[in-house]
């Protein structure tokens, strides 16, 4: 499986994730117990650290605002995505109310995405993907950062194979035309930070209406 840098996992528990990738990531560790465990061993000594410092026991006014803020999340449906979309429960519940989701499909070539979340401070997007089987996506090139997460299926390009579980990394100036392989359809989950750019007569028409 290829897997979150251990930088990024890092980043993750200390907070400093964005919006998209905090998601990304909590669908990768869903799938991988490898990042799992890599994740366990960085909390582990802070942890401890809470657990043999002596503190002062909490105000009950916080209890009281806890369970209101539990109660207000249980009742709230965590997105509008149905059920059979295979993302993992914990990154649904990293995501804001996002109301209806707006799929398109112009240019795809027979897939479809879907914008989940734009994070407020870096602009990152985080977009859920479907791609039938078997399906070759017009060829891209990626002018910022691409991460993504396979959720089901999967698909192969210039850098290999990718499955269900797996963590790829495109960086600007990268350029693929990912291919689908045979069986179920491929859901990814994907962030990215700046424009993509189709080839071919996809790119024309993209310059003349973007």
């Amino acid at each position: 499986m290829r897997h979150v840098p251990i930088e990024t996992l890092a980043e993750h528990v200390s907070g400093q994730l964005d919006l998209a990738m905090r998601v990304l990531v909590e669908a990768h560790l869903d799938l991988c117990t490898d990042c799992r465990s890599e994740l366990a061993a960085l909390v582990a000594p802070g942890g401890r650290l809470l657990a043999e410092t002596a503190a002062p026991p909490p105000p009950e006014s916080l209890w009281a605002k806890l369970e209101a803020g539990i109660d207000a999340s249980s009742k709230r449906a965590l997105d509008p995505l149905p059920a059979s979309i295979p993302l993992p429960l914990a990154a649904r519940r990293e995501l804001p109310e996002i109301g209806k989701v707006r799929w398109w499909s112009w240019f795809l070539g027979g897939a479809r995405m879907g914008q989940l979340a734009v994070d407020p401070a870096t602009g990152a997007r985080l977009c859920l993907g479907e791609m039938p089987a078997g399906l070759r996506f017009p060829r891209h090139l990626h002018e910022g950062f691409e991460q993504v997460v396979v959720l089901a299926g999967g698909y192969d390009d210039e850098r290999g194979e990718f499955v269900a579980g797996d963590f790829g990394v495109y960086e600007p100036g990268s350029e693929h035309g990912p291919e689908t392989l045979d069986g179920d359809s491929c859901w990814i989950l994907f962030r990215i930070d700046g424009p993509v750019r189709f080839r071919g007569w996809r790119g024309a028409l993209q310059r003349l209406v973007l």
